[in-house]
């Protein structure tokens, strides 16, 4: 008989942790599906009225949970330009995962492309970029990976 209130006690509180789990996650992107359960044709101005940080989480979350995935919120992060390397910085050493790795060098790339900031002769930047992609575990957007960022080498040898 004890073991069994000891079993339901467990199951009851394991049952109450997942919800506390659950929640918490759903509660940790409410501003992202906010901003997607909105009227599209103003996703534009309501994107600028965020912070750059605000806008990678509403970026990231675009790209890797909304179906088709929004990559077109790449470029108001990047015409940031040198403004916006701390937060991208900032979002990649909190959580390196493939996919923030993956989506963040097209911000990157972005602003390499629009020349608000010249990635290319940021060796600093480079240097840890090249880290963040030679720790990435899924091989096939590690190759994707280093496409963008070669890309971003390469444009430096197009400008001199």
């Amino acid at each position: 008989m004890k073991h069994v209130i000891t079993l339901k006690k467990f199951l009851l509180g394991s049952m109450i942790g997942m919800l506390v789990i659950l929640c918490g996650g759903c509660a940790s992107n409410q501003m992202e599906q906010n901003f997607f359960d909105k009227e599209y044709d103003q996703a534009g101005t309501r994107f600028e009225s965020y912070s750059i940080a605000d806008q990678i989480k509403i970026y990231l979350y675009g790209v890797q949970v909304v179906t088709p995935p929004v990559s077109v919120l790449s470029r108001p992060i990047a015409e940031h330009g040198q403004a916006a390397i701390p937060y991208i910085m900032g979002t990649l050493n909190a959580s390196p995962t493939d996919q923030n790795i993956r989506d963040l060098m097209v911000v990157f790339e972005t602003m390499q492309r629009l020349a608000t900031y010249d990635v290319s002769h940021d060796k600093v930047l480079l240097r840890r970029l090249d880290g963040y992609v030679n720790g990435m575990t899924n091989k096939i957007w590690q190759g994707y990976t280093i496409s963008k960022l070669t890309q971003i080498k390469q444009s430096n040898r197009d400008v001199d």
